[in-house]
């Protein structure tokens, strides 16, 4: 969206739904990442979130932003885990972060009797700069960055660059969860002043590609381009988006999670599954009180796509998960393994004894994927 001129407004339905996959994601994601950090045994054993674009904290009708939604959501875990998590908040507006600060001094005892859980002093500045010079800062100490999040839920398109997301992403046990505005970049393509600051997005210029195009193609060529910007140029090992419909179903943004562990993927997704239970990843304001929003993606329609992908390859469960989590809208898949191989589309290599039908628990079992019987066609004579 357009930065809107109020210092508070409004909350979308999509931005309530924006916040709720954070809000599940960090419920998965500072468990698991304060074990690791445990684990690491050098430098700081901290969990970092970092909210380049936090806002004023707060909406109209006193619906927390999502500084208070992280804020809220690591202190209900703070019993959880013993290391600390350090709280970091930019944002560019003088107004929105005096309303910010003046939140976060409301959590103050709260979160000093929590005692693991440190929000900085919400920082007034650009969030490319700010971030640059934290990375810079701890490469000068030879300090570890990560475990860190940063959520880079920008107004616009081009507040920050793929070249940041590429600086963060080579830092140790970092994630990225970025933002790009649809809604806002396609009238605008034509307009030549805002090339530099969409090729600053991408890294580069590949995304004209696109301008040849229109509708649905055109939509579905850039979010693909930019996916592999991402991976190719920022170096995420996994990126999967989400998008965010308007009342007629037309996209206005896309999420877009990057990490380099496919378990933080794995937890993403289902974060995702939580608000769009379709997995079809994609919310719509006209749908938001539904479930299964755009489509259904159930465990029939991924049992088709895995054949499709390894008819006749022997492969193990474990391979197959990776697939799933990397190349389809689902994020479990033992189902659909199960539905194959009662329809005898799927053949266990070397059975272990006294394996159940439809057992999938070990990830190293080796299944084949039955390949389609191809039948020449007939001609019936008289």
């Amino acid at each position: 969206m357009a930065d809107p001129k109020d210092t508070v407004y409004e909350a979308d339905p999509h931005t309530r739904a924006k916040h709720k996959i954070l809000q599940e994601y960090l419920k998965r994601w500072l468990p698991i990442l304060a074990r690791q950090s445990q684990n690491m045994g050098r430098g700081n054993t901290r969990l970092l979130y970092v909210d380049g674009f936090a806002g004023a904290g707060e909406y109209t009708d006193n619906i927390p932003g999502s500084p208070i939604v992280a804020i809220q959501t690591a202190l209900s875990y703070a019993s959880a885990f013993t290391v600390q998590t350090q709280i970091k908040l930019i944002e560019i507006r003088e107004d929105r972060v005096a309303n910010l600060r003046k939140l976060v001094e409301q959590m103050r005892p709260e979160l000093a009797r929590s005692g693991r859980i440190v929000v900085d002093d919400p920082i007034q500045g650009d969030c490319e700069t700010v971030i640059n010079q934290l990375i810079d800062d701890h490469e000068q100490r030879r300090q570890r960055l990560g475990p860190a999040l940063f959520f880079l839920d920008q107004f616009g398109y081009s507040s920050f660059s793929m070249n940041l997301i590429g600086r963060i992403l080579k830092q140790e046990v970092c994630e990225v969860f970025s933002y790009l505005n649809w809604n806002m970049l396609n009238p605008f393509m034509a307009d030549t002043t805002k090339h530099v600051g969409i090729s600053k997005a991408f890294g580069g210029d590949e995304w004209k590609d696109v301008l040849g195009l229109s509708g649905k193609a055109r939509e579905d060529r850039f979010r693909d381009i930019y996916l592999a910007a991402l991976r190719g140029r920022a170096g995420a090992t996994y990126s999967y988006p989400f998008a965010m419909r308007d009342q007629n179903d037309r996209v206005i943004y896309w999420l877009f999670f990057c990490s380099n562990n496919i378990r933080g993927l794995e937890e993403m997704k289902e974060a995702m599954w939580k608000v769009d239970r379709s997995g079809g990843f994609e919310f719509s304001d006209k749908h938001a009180t539904a479930l299964g929003k755009l489509f259904q993606y159930g465990d029939g329609e991924l049992a088709n796509d895995l054949i499709a992908a390894h008819d006749g390859k022997e492969i193990t469960v474990g391979s197959v998960g990776e697939y799933v989590l990397v190349q389809t809208p689902a994020y479990k898949f033992k189902e659909a393994l199960a539905i194959l191989e009662r329809t005898g589309r799927l053949e266990i290599v070397d059975p272990p004894a006294k394996r159940r039908l439809g057992a999938f628990k070990d990830p190293e079992l080796r299944i084949r994927f039955v390949q389609k019987v191809k039948v020449k066609d007939l001609t019936l004579f008289d």
